[in-house]
């Protein structure tokens, strides 16, 4: 099963492509340049680098959020748009899941964090191992207050690593592992292996229903 997936909500724009269980292909760009204009040139690279037209497609996964509002809009309105086209199935992912997803088999709490600005983060807990199994919803907290949700050895990983690293040390201690920068980079492959499992449970979205995840309160 063919599933593209997309990830446009922090400033790393990231396209993946996987069949099954194999990747096909990915292009992750930490360039600052706007997602509108680089999103479906990256997607007709993609499908040509792997000979596919875009109606070869099974589905289509997109990260919903948390992240930047415009990036987020921009990622799922293009999906919607798309998947509307070529009549197939959409699925929305969690962004913080979909980073999490990268160090699902270590038996350990695994928290993503983004940096949410206003001194806030988006966060989220989950455990790693066999499964990705999610312990607290998408969040948008002080770091305070989402550092009181953390109980247990934890691995922090995520953009929001580069201004709250010291906080959360200072806070934690020696319970605080912080994933290499590689792996803080957002994944359109993850967000597409996400999709296939949801896809293989019998679950997708609607087309017109299916809306940004923003989180923070005063947001739709």
């Amino acid at each position: 099963m063919k599933i593209l997936g997309v990830d446009t909500s922090t400033p790393i724009g990231s396209v993946g492509l996987i069949d099954g269980d194999n990747l096909v292909a990915e292009c992750t760009l930490n360039i600052v340049h706007a997602h509108s204009s680089r999103l479906m040139p990256a997607i007709d690279q993609m499908l040509t680098w792997a000979g596919l037209t875009v109606r070869e497609l099974d589905a289509c996964a997109v990260a919903v959020g948390p992240g930047s509002f415009t990036g987020v809009r921009i990622g799922v309105g293009t999906i919607k748009s798309l998947c509307y086209a070529i009549q197939k199935p959409i699925i929305g992912v969690s962004t913080l899941e979909a980073i999490a997803c990268t160090l699902r088999y270590t038996e350990r709490l695994i928290s993503p964090i983004l940096d949410a600005r206003r001194n806030e983060v988006y966060g989220a807990i989950f455990h790693g191992g066999k499964t990705l199994e999610r312990k607290s919803d998408d969040l948008c907290l002080p770091i305070e207050a989402f550092l009181d949700r953390i109980d247990g050895s934890t691995i922090f990983v995520g953009d929001g690593l580069k201004r709250y690293a010291s906080a959360i040390r200072e806070r934690l201690g020696e319970a605080t592992i912080f994933a290499d920068a590689i792996f803080n980079v957002p994944r359109g492959a993850n967000v597409a292996r996400l999709g296939y499992e949801r896809l293989r449970k019998g679950e997708a979205d609607d087309y017109f229903s299916i809306t940004p995840n923003y989180v923070r309160r005063g947001y739709p």
